[in-house]
């Protein structure tokens, strides 16, 4: 098995992926159970040349095949799941990205800030505003207050969505206009 590893290892970092998945399913076929480690290797590798989806079915794969985790691949598996999150949302895939996001609550793993941001910002992008307060709240329920930053992207969303600022400026103006004249 650790010659697989450093195989699966070598592969993926020199990108060829195709190869690396020939090594996973000789480990199959050999009657072996693919480690943690080893799908986080495909995984990053998956991640690293853009193909987000691939990843994320080997990030299903992992956990169907029962793939748990543990002290040693906790780290493995939130990194992986927030690189998997934010690659999905910047390829437009925003569902599958939510559907991901979703997932890792449930199975208690983080979602680091960047990932928190970054889907946000997505769910704002595409107009589901509700949503991302949903998120929002959701994490101001676990303890964690969202920086400025977020806030402002959804205030600015709702703003935008509901057509509130030309009239609100318009009234800022003319209030403006009238202190200015006493």
């Amino acid at each position: 098995m650790v010659t697989y590893s450093t195989l699966l290892h070598g592969l993926c970092q020199e990108g060829k992926l195709r190869e690396a998945l020939e090594i996973l399913d000789k480990i199959k076929l050999q009657g072996l159970k693919p480690d943690a480690g080893q799908y986080g290797k495909l995984i990053t590798g998956f991640c690293n040349v853009s193909k987000f989806q691939e990843a994320a079915n080997f990030l299903d794969e992992m956990v169907l095949g029962g793939i748990s985790r543990n002290r040693l691949t906790w780290s493995l598996h939130v990194r992986i799941l927030n690189a998997v999150v934010q690659g999905l949302c910047s390829t437009d895939n925003l569902a599958r990205a939510f559907q991901l996001y979703l997932s890792m609550r449930t199975r208690g793993f983080s979602i680091d800030v960047e990932t928190f941001d970054t889907l946000v910002k997505y769910i704002c992008k595409k107009g589901d505003l509700h949503k991302a307060y949903r998120i929002v709240d959701e994490r101001v329920l676990d303890g964690c207050v969202p920086d400025y930053g977020i806030w402002n992207v959804v205030v600015e969303g709702f703003w935008d969505r509901t057509k509130v600022r030309e009239p609100a400026e318009l009234l800022h103006a003319e209030l403006m206009s009238e202190l200015a004249d006493e």
